[in-house]
């Protein structure tokens, strides 16, 4: 009985399927050959509906992309200083793997961490400008790149470092007795100073090291006569233990070359002055100055005695000098200058109370020299030979004029009668000529061989004065 209701239900279910089969297939022709607004329900078709034949293709699985991972910034190696200079500091390092590029930063102490950023680079060295001297920096250097927008960083590396010291300035002799001393300017920020001394032309070694307050050195330990030579260094040192030396400054001392100290005094723009012979010296050098602060002096004159007449000074006002003692052995060898003092004299424009203004005759007996300024402009400067020193002859002192002039004349005195190209008397029978007669002048020929009171002067001198002055002229004689 189950068996035969078993059968009889597929068997309906068969018949049911043909019949739908069978329908369908009628609908599609019926489609084809005309149209029809005739709805066909499918049985069952809500039930299980097909899958369409495209939608396979719409959930086919889809491959992932893995995602990009970040970049890694490594850390620079060797970084290092490669300058030399007082106002700059260049470094170098080798690249960091991965870096794009690399920030920089400055700091100007030795121990704070307040850093400025100076610039990026894609350089690996940079030269940071414009710095103080004898200074203690931090460089600090950052690798980097940008990923996605992102900056990624590398390893911070900070490199202890300084400028150059400066370079001592001021360095002078304050002695060169037998125990020199000698000085110089403190140089701001400098850790200390190296000495560096020679012997009578031997190598230089380092002698003493001082620290950073000192401005003076005086070395104990030197013999009289000898040359030692001071080569002196500013050095800043770091907590690090790098130290960085300024440029070598060097002075030379001679062993008991004392000061020339000397006296001064002034006649008529000029001034005179004398000292005692210094040990060693081979000559010495004479400097004024109109302000006695000035960090240089104009230079006068050289002379191997031990005095000198100085040329026309500015008048009207105080003037300072100083005599430089100087040994130089020979032609080629350096000169070595001694120490010095500071004295003044008074420049007075006048001259046996009249003042003296721009063109005049100046003649110095004692000197046997004669000067002519025209409009302030030496034109001539010459020895001479005045009046005998006998006390009869000798040529009168004073302030006096030019009153006479003539051109190949004759000079008749006494036993005498000279002929003369040229002729300017200024005091009674005295006057300025020439001397064909004599074949010297100046010295001490007036001591014994003078002249009856007048100027006898060289022919092309005493001829440029007449073609340049007047009657009037002034003639100081002094």
């Amino acid at each position: 009985m189950k068996k035969t209701k078993r059968f009889f239900v597929a068997m309906l279910a068969a018949l049911t399927v043909l019949t739908a089969t069978a329908a369908m297939t009628a609908s599609a022709e019926t489609e084809t050959a005309a149209p029809s607004n005739e709805v066909v329900e499918l049985v069952g078709a809500t039930e299980e509906p097909t899958q369409p034949a495209t939608e396979a293709a719409t959930t086919a699985p889809v491959t992932e992309v893995p995602t990009e991972a970040k970049p890694v910034v490594g850390s620079i190696s060797n970084m290092h200083k490669t300058s030399c200079e007082s106002n700059l500091i260049s470094v170098a390092w080798n690249p960091a793997p991965g870096a794009a590029g690399y920030a920089l930063y400055l700091c100007k102490n030795e121990s704070t961490s307040s850093f400025i950023k100076v610039t990026e680079t894609t350089a690996t060295s940079y030269t940071f400008k414009n710095l103080t001297h004898t200074c203690a920096y931090q460089i600090r250097v950052i690798p980097y790149t940008v990923f996605k927008g992102e900056r990624i960083e590398g390893t911070v590396v900070t490199l202890q470092t300084a400028t150059q010291a400066a370079t001592v300035t001021g360095l002078g002799r304050v002695s060169s007795e037998v125990q020199p001393v000698i000085s110089w300017n403190r140089v701001t920020g400098a850790s200390g100073y190296k000495i560096f001394r020679g012997v009578h032309g031997g190598a230089e070694t380092l002698y003493k090291t001082l620290d950073g307050s000192a401005t003076s050195f005086k070395d104990t330990s030197t013999i009289k006569g000898k040359i030692y030579t001071y080569n002196v260094v500013a050095f800043k040192k770091l907590p690090n233990g790098n130290m960085y030396h300024g440029e070598s400054k060097r002075i030379q001392c001679l062993a008991g070359m004392h000061t020339a100290n000397f006296s001064v005094y002034s006649e008529f723009y000029r001034g005179f002055l004398s000292w005692n012979k210094v040990f060693c010296a081979t000559r010495y050098d004479v400097y004024y100055s109109t302000n006695p602060n000035a960090s240089t002096y104009t230079y006068v004159g050289s002379t191997t005695g031990t005095s000198m007449m100085t040329g026309k000074l500015p008048g009207c006002r105080t003037v300072y000098f100083r005599v430089y003692p100087i040994y130089k052995k020979t032609a080629n060898s350096p000169a070595i200058t001694g120490t010095t003092i500071t004295k003044s004299v008074y420049v007075s424009d006048k001259m046996y109370g009249k003042t003296v203004y721009s063109t005049y005759i100046e003649v110095n007996i004692a000197r046997q020299h004669m000067w002519y300024y025209k409009n302030g402009k030496l034109v001539v400067d010459t020895p001479v030979v005045t009046g005998n020193d006998d006390g009869e002859c000798n040529t009168p002192y004073g302030y006096f004029s030019v009153y006479s002039r003539a051109r190949n004349t004759v000079l008749y005195g006494p036993g005498y009668a000279s002929p003369v190209d040229y002729w300017m008397a200024f005091c009674g029978g005295c006057g300025i000529h020439d001397a064909s007669w004599r074949s010297s002048f100046g010295g001490t020929i007036y001591k014994g061989n003078g002249s009856h009171g007048c100027i006898n002067t060289p022919y092309n001198a005493v001829r440029t004065i007449y073609n340049n002055s007047d009657y009037g002229t002034p003639v100081i004689v002094y």
